[in-house]
């Protein structure tokens, strides 16, 4: 017998049932971790952009210096005289400020995103970008330059001698950024990428 219209909107409407539930549950799964990976994926994409423009920045205002002062920075402290790690860190940031380099430019955010997880793990508070170098375990800087011998053309004599260069392997699996003389940047091994390259190339002698 057909039921009257009226008979049909009053029926409740059928539920899902396990099966369907289940695949409802499975697809949500999968959705959400393909997010995370691609969240993973942007982050880490995020933050080598962020240490390659930080690294840019810092070979212009090296750039600069050398054409004003006609040298490469010297690092204050010699055979004769010792200067710790915090004096030294505060000459560059001082002798690098009228080249545009501000306090945040020493700091990368892949440095931060390692700080935080080695706090969280430890049980620490989480910093921001805004608190780097502000206290004693947070001075460490991100990227410092190298060290040349005083002279216009010192910095261009070694092809290979990077300007600067983050101070740790801050990218998870991969390796530091460096910028070169000519402005070109480049990513070393990290040491995990060499001690696989090592066990893969032991494991092939017979």
């Amino acid at each position: 017998m057909k039921l009257p219209p009226s008979a049909i909107a009053l029926r409740p409407p059928r539920g899902l049932t396990i099966i369907e539930l289940m695949l409802v549950i499975v697809i949500i799964a999968i959705l959400a971790s393909l997010s995370f990976v691609g969240y993973g994926q942007y982050v880490a994409k995020a933050n080598s952009v962020d240490a390659m423009n930080k690294l840019k920045g810092m070979y212009g205002a090296l750039s600069a210096y050398l054409l004003d002062k006609q040298t490469w920075p010297q690092e204050p402290g010699d055979d004769d005289v010792d200067v710790s790690d915090d004096e030294l860190w505060e000459w560059w940031g001082e002798e690098m400020k009228p080249y545009g380099l501000s306090e945040r430019d020493w700091y990368t955010e892949a440095h931060l995103r390692r700080l935080n997880r080695q706090f969280k793990e430890s049980g620490g508070k989480s910093v921001s970008i805004d608190q780097m170098g502000k206290e004693a375990e947070l001075k460490f800087p991100s990227i410092l330059p190298a060290k040349f011998d005083p002279g216009p053309t010192e910095p261009y004599r070694y092809e290979g001698q990077p300007w600067a260069g983050e101070t740790g392997e801050y990218h998870g699996d991969a390796g530091a950024y460096f910028i070169m003389p000519g402005g070109a940047i480049h990513q070393m091994p990290s040491t995990s990428q060499m001690n696989r390259a090592k066990g893969k190339s032991a494991g092939g002698k017979p």
